[in-house]
């Protein structure tokens, strides 16, 4: 088995027979003697503890005559188990927001949390940012980057552990539900630079977490999922829909109550709520930006799972903001091109 330190990154090679199958261990590394650790579990233990994350219901849960603003309220109060956005990431915002603030200040905040700190020094060496071997400390990474471009980094690293995750009853592989939300923030930057250049880092934020509804229903949708297959057979191939008939609500809903537990600016979580149907938004300009993104996601390979792909572009949010089919197309081979790079560097 090859292994990576996550503090060094140097990498060694262990013989399996050596190692201790189904157990979880941790060993020093010889280098840097950070913590290494190993789950050695069979693949069905991962599972049950993956599935663990999120609120499991009972199999009537939903049929027990809870009103939906009541079945509502339960999921989100269900979903403590649910991985917090890391602590690392709002003291880091709002040492970037602070005008006084400098680049010393942003590092003792980041190296507070080995791990991200870790990935941040990956991705800011990655191909993508096209500084391969010459940043060896997150000040130094503070400082070459600048501000703005280190708080998408660092939203970016601290979401690898919330959207990795496989969501059975969505249909997505682990690490699918990552992709395409990497996707879809790197179009939002993409069309916020252009059109918005002040909802740039908002937008990628928003782009990145706009389908964190569904980690909280997935166990509800697996639960469900006889009666929303046949929703989808028979009635409409749209998933939105099924979650709407058969659950009573869909998952953007879910985000938006989840984005408030979380304490995100309300503009972000009205843009998670309606970035399928950002005409109800209310002019609410990040959600016209992630809906179109999300459609350059699913374009550029990365889509967010069957039934959900391949919906038409809202016409009002392309004219909204100023964009033609070319240059959907461009932003489109961006992603595509972004997303391979990134994910080679974090995944």
């Amino acid at each position: 088995m090859r292994i990576v330190c996550s503090t060094c990154q140097k990498s060694y090679t262990l013989p399996d027979e050596r190692l201790p199958q189904g157990k979880v261990v941790s060993f020093p590394c010889p280098a840097c003697k950070g913590k290494i650790t190993l789950d050695l579990r069979i693949e069905e233990e991962i599972a049950g503890a993956s599935d663990r994350l999120v609120y499991k219901p009972l199999a009537d849960e939903t049929e027990s005559g809870l009103s939906t603003d009541d079945l509502k309220k339960k999921i989100i109060k269900g979903i403590n188990d649910l991985p917090p956005m890391p602590k690392v990431l709002f003291k880091a915002r709002a040492v970037l927001s602070d005008q006084n603030s400098s680049f010393k200040d942003i590092s003792k905040i980041i190296e507070t949390d080995q791990a991200i700190a870790a990935k941040i020094l990956k991705v800011a060496n990655s191909a993508y940012y096209g500084l391969s071997g010459m940043v060896s400390s997150i000040h130094q990474a503070s400082v070459v980057l600048g501000y703005q471009t280190l708080e998408q980094v660092i939203t970016m690293v601290s979401t690898t552990s919330l959207l990795g995750k496989q969501l059975k009853g969505y249909g997505l592989n682990a690490g699918v539900l990552w992709k395409h939300s990497l996707a879809t923030a790197m179009a939002c930057r993409l069309i916020a630079k252009l059109r918005a250049p002040s909802l740039e880092n908002d937008a990628f934020s928003v782009g990145l977490i706009h389908d964190a509804g569904k980690l909280a229903l997935d166990g509800y949708v697996l639960s469900k999922r006889s009666e929303i297959d046949a929703f989808l057979r028979d009635q409409s191939p749209s998933f939105l829909e099924a979650e709407r008939r058969v659950l009573g609500f869909d998952h953007t809903e879910i985000a938006h109550d989840l984005s408030q537990k979380w304490k995100l600016p309300e503009n972000h979580a009205a843009a998670m709520r309606f970035h399928h149907s950002p005409e109800a938004s209310q002019g609410n300009q990040l959600a016209h930006i992630v809906h179109i993104a999300n459609n350059i996601a699913f374009r550029a390979g990365f889509g967010g799972g069957p039934g959900f792909d391949g919906q038409p572009v809202n016409a009002d949010s392309m004219a909204g903001l100023r964009l033609k089919e070319e240059d959907i197309a461009a932003f489109t081979a961006q992603v595509t091109a972004s997303v391979d790079e990134i994910t080679t560097s974090l995944l």
